[in-house]
């Protein structure tokens, strides 16, 4: 799993597509312009909510380093949403956790990386655009 903070953390990234290394600054500038606007290169999203990319060996217990799964193959916590976001040709998730009033995680999953009861879980928290 790749956990991202600062921009510079995305620049770093050699080991992704091109196309999700493009949605992962696109979405940053979203959520760091959005927070303290024309500094947002500056912004480190750990005050707020890290985002989380998960890699092709990752297994479902990654999300228990957040505490989302508690050993389950589907979470204990509720999202708050999901969107489907094409990468490239893959078809990932974006699912957003919000815990307590300011603070979240956002993760970009693989459609089927954890297995058909995990993606009928969130299905239910997908909004279309």
């Amino acid at each position: 799993m790749i956990i991202i903070n600062t921009l510079n953390e995305i620049n770093e990234l050699d080991n992704i597509p091109k196309p999700l290394k493009e949605e992962l600054l696109t979405y940053f500038q979203e959520i760091a312009e959005g927070i303290v606007g024309e500094a947002w290169k500056e912004y480190n999203l750990s005050e707020v909510g890290s985002i989380a990319v998960i890699e092709d060996d990752d297994t479902i217990d990654v999300l228990d380093k957040f505490g989302l799964m508690q050993g389950n193959n589907v979470p204990k916590v509720l999202p708050e949403f999901a969107t489907r976001v094409i990468v490239g040709e893959a078809e990932m998730l974006k699912i957003i956790w919000v815990f307590g009033d300011c603070n979240g995680l956002s993760v970009y999953y693989s459609v089927g990386k954890f297995g058909k009861e995990f993606d009928a879980f969130i299905a239910d928290y997908i909004i279309e655009d």
